[in-house]
């Protein structure tokens, strides 16, 4: 099954979206950057847990880095690369990309993803 977001999104600004229903809901963060937009797992690769503890609070202080508001790993919004924190090193899990041309970015394969990939709660 694929599945679309819509990429209306500012610049900069990144927003949470959701793919799906009920337990199987996957958290996904959109980040416009770059003439691309990006479609990451909202799930921290140390801990599993989603990076925001306010929808669509993303964002370190400088506005700079994706932050995880449990331990504090920060993140490339244009690669998902953890760049400081306990995961640094690791990757956010990138679900697909498009041109901010683009209306809308397709997922494909939502249920193919592992379900340790899924947020665990």
């Amino acid at each position: 099954m694929d599945a679309t977001l819509d990429t209306d999104i500012p610049e900069g600004r990144p927003v949470g979206r959701s793919l799906g229903e009920g337990a199987r809901a996957l958290p996904v963060i959109l980040v416009r950057g770059g003439g691309t937009v990006r479609a990451y797992l909202n799930s921290c690769p140390h801990a599993g847990v989603r990076l925001d503890w306010r929808p669509d609070d993303f964002l370190d202080h400088t506005g700079d880095y994706l932050l995880c508001a449990m331990h504090g790993a920060l993140f490339e919004p244009s690669s998902g690369m953890c760049v400081a924190g306990p995961c640094r090193g690791s990757r956010l899990v990138e679900l697909g990309r498009c041109a901010d041309t683009e209306p809308v970015l397709v997922i494909r394969d939502v249920e193919k993803l592992p379900t340790s990939a899924l947020y665990r709660g």
